[in-house]
């Protein structure tokens, strides 16, 4: 065997990364340069699959490589791109880089050149070593450290005939199809530090326009030009500056502004501003307030929500979703007027989001949202207002676009437990993956060239975390149950030995359970679909409730712990939600929305009848640990109120406004709840009704986990779990190349 000089191994990387295989990869070369500087240096750790993401891809530290095949896929395409390399046959090169299959260690192979080749006999050539066998995941092939001559046979001139023969058969045979969907290529776009989201692509094609908290909490419109690395601010605002759409001359840019409320929350008491701005002179026109409402029925970033602006093709008017109505439909607002229109109605709780103009500007695309998680993709007819659903199942999904043509959609959905770029045709049917390598994929969109789709590749992990409670005093938070997704909604069961929690940790939202400890976790349900949660334990300790939803719209289950399936308890065609016992048994309280906004209802499980507990505009009802009362949060305000447990005698807590929602509890005469900060910290605070004093108790450096009741205390009053968001990630990337069809 012979040693190879690693400056000539280096030289031949830098080499590759210049050449027309790796010329706009530059994942792909850090992906390179990574496992040849660590087989190089011999740390057989650090080229285990997990370790590669984490150090090249940027997964989170508790990363799991099963849920997410980002490296293996990347690496098949790296030992592609090695392969396309060494075909072109470059008569000076003189290593050849390859990576075997079954690991990601480096082989290295020095090939000699014609001046070598003219010492040493044409027939000899010298290898580092053989191809090894297939090692597991993660093992390395070490640098052989001797020399050994391999003979190099060469074809006679019958067997390169018979070789071409065989090759053009196969090139020429009519089962051979080569596929246009393999051949492209993945840009990061914008990797700052921060959140960036909301990609929008200028009508030349050269420029995209997105947003940025340049790493903080201030959240606003940049510009970069494809292939640049220059960045331009358009808005400086200390209130979020958010979902840029382009004129269709490329000369203004439109963008909602937030005003007011408790961003990045949502809370209500916000106002969204619609603003236009002239990017030749760099004034921006107010073209209609709107109170902002929308809630956030999608899984994508918090900020953009599921709202999207799109220009009418004549530029006289901007398609988005109702920010102020009970229904979220689609309304067009005129540029010249601020005149609004309405292009669609959604009933009740139902949202219509991410709007999408078609090219031609016949046609609004767009998600129609059932449920937290649960849409379907639509497409409506902009005079008639017709509408059609191109999906047929209710689907995660995270933003659209169409092609040029206007004859297909490029939409973010979940499939297999992680999120992916696919493609269906505006007339329905299935729809076909848009290859990405990425586990994460949301706002789509396509430029108008079609030559390549900007998307966002974002990623939440949401761990539950125990705190102790020492008189009045927090203590130091520790993180108890994790795991690489989203973790949330635990709940103690009556005698504080066990808790049941959500996690995604088999691909899926699923309801689990585990000791106190956090050891000996089970999952409990296996509903294999979207979001679950609000799990409330029943007096005995022998059942849960919870809500879910399988089939659209969210329901309401039943089901003992230690054996047996989910019962349903209530369906309805809207929301029926947010469950919970009282101290007896007797009833289970829970909130719906048969006319968009929740009422309280409690069900009487000897009678099996239904009874009104609060109006329209409450949810969340929770009963005393004794009993007497009935605290539940008010749906606009976000106050809590008490009231007798038939809902008597109520009145509102004003010093008790969690954030977020739904994050606060009973704990013996007292409300605990958090309080969430902009500075990214959370107040842990009680309010004791005997007293009517508020105390704080304490601060914890971290957002809690939005959407979730994730805030309990145990049943000794010495426990706290919450949900906080340990992990939040989002980039921009560029796929280039054709889409396929």
């Amino acid at each position: 065997m012979l040693v190879l000089d690693q400056t000539k191994l280096r030289a031949q990387v830098e080499r590759l990364a210049a050449s027309a295989e790796f010329a706009r990869a530059d994942r792909m070369v850090q992906f390179l340069r990574y496992v040849v500087e660590k087989t190089l240096e011999g740390e057989t750790i650090a080229l285990r699959e997990r370790q590669i993401g984490i150090e090249v891809f940027e997964r989170p530290l508790d990363w799991d490589p099963k849920l997410d095949n980002i490296v293996r896929s990347e690496a098949r395409r790296l030992r592609g791109k090695l392969e396309a390399y060494a075909a072109s046959n470059d008569p000076d090169e003189t290593v050849r880089i390859t990576i075997p299959t079954g690991g990601y260690g480096v082989r290295f192979e020095e090939l000699y050149s014609e001046a070598a080749a003219s010492v040493e006999p044409p027939a000899t050539r010298v290898h580092i070593a053989q191809p090894p066998p297939p090692v597991s995941s993660g093992d390395i092939l070490q640098l052989p450290s001797g020399r050994r001559a391999v003979n190099r046979v060469w074809f006679s001139v019958v067997g390169v005939v018979c070789l071409i023969s065989a090759l053009c058969v196969v090139w020429f045979h009519p089962w051979r199809t080569r596929s246009r969907e393999d051949e492209y290529e993945i840009e990061p776009f914008s990797s700052e530090v921060g959140l960036q989201f909301s990609p929008a692509i200028s009508p030349d094609n050269k420029t995209i326009a997105f947003v940025w908290n340049g790493g903080g909490d201030q959240f606003d419109i940049y510009s970069k030009s494809v292939g640049s690395a220059e960045l331009q601010r358009l808005t400086d605002d200390s209130r979020p500056s958010t979902h840029p759409a382009w004129s269709p001359d490329g000369k203004q840019l439109a963008f909602l502004r937030e005003i007011g409320g408790e961003l990045p929350f949502h809370e209500t008491g916000a106002e969204a501003q619609l603003i236009v701005l002239d990017l030749g002179t760099h004034q921006a026109r107010l073209i209609r307030r709107m109170h902002s409402s929308l809630n956030m029925w999608s899984s994508g970033s918090p900020l953009a929500g599921c709202q999207t602006l799109s220009w009418s093709p004549h530029g006289d008017q901007i398609i988005l979703t109702n920010p102020s109505d009970e229904a979220h439909g689609l309304i067009s607002i005129s540029t010249v007027t601020g005149e609004q229109r309405t292009i669609s109605k959604a009933d009740g709780s139902n949202q219509d989001c991410y709007t999408r103009l078609s090219p031609d500007g016949a046609k609004a695309a767009f998600v129609h949202f059932v449920s937290h998680a649960i849409g379907y993709l639509c497409v409506a007819d902009i005079v008639s207002g017709h509408t059609r659903r191109l999906t047929q199942e209710g689907e995660n999904l995270r933003g659209l676009d169409w092609t040029p043509d206007g004859s297909h959609l490029v939409f973010a959905s979940k499939e297999g437990g992680v999120f992916q770029l696919r493609m269906i045709s505006d007339r329905g049917g299935g729809s076909i993956p848009v290859p990405a390598a990425t586990a994460s994929a949301s706002n789509p969109s396509v430029s108008p060239d079609g030559k390549f789709v900007a998307f966002v590749e974002n990623h939440d992990n949401w761990n539950i975390w125990r705190v102790p409670l020492k008189g009045e005093e927090v203590g130091t938070p520790q993180r108890f149950l994790v795991s690489s997704g989203q973790n949330h909604s635990p709940s103690f069961s009556p005698d504080g030995r066990t808790i049941a929690f959500v996690s995604d940790r088999s691909g899926n939202p699923e309801i689990w359970r585990c000791d106190s400890d956090g050891q000996h976790l089970r999952q409990l349900t296996h509903f294999g679909g979207p979001w679950l949660g609000t799990i409330r334990w029943s007096p005995d300790g022998s059942s849960i409730v919870f809500d879910a939803r399988p089939k659209g719209h969210s329901a309401i289950y039943r089901m003992a712990v230690n054996q047996g399936k989910p019962q349903l308890v209530e369906n309805q065609p809207f929301e029926v939600r947010r469950p919970s016992w009282s101290r007896d048994g007797r009833y289970i309280y829970f909130d719906k929305t048969p006319g968009g906004s929740p009422e309280i209802w409690r069900r009487d499980l000897k009678t099996n009848r239904d009874q009104v507990i609060a109006p329209a505009g409450f949810m969340v009802g929770i009963e005393s640990p004794d009993g007497k009362r009935l605290f539940y949060e008010e749906n606009e305000e976000r106050h809590v109120w008490v009231s007798d447990p038939d809902g008597g005698n109520p009145r509102r807590l004003s010093q008790v406004n969690p954030t977020p929602v739904m994050d606060w509890t009973p704990v013996g005469t007292s409300i605990y709840f958090a309080s969430s900060n902009s500075t990214g910290t959370t107040d842990i605070l009680a309010f004791d009704l005997s007293t009517s004093k508020l105390r704080k108790l304490g601060r914890v450096s971290q957002n809690l986990s939005l959407g979730t009741p994730s805030f309990v205390v145990s049943p000794d009053g010495q426990t706290l779990l919450y949900s906080a968001t340990d992990n939040s990630t989002s980039v921009i990337k560029i796929r280039h190349g054709s889409l396929p069809r």
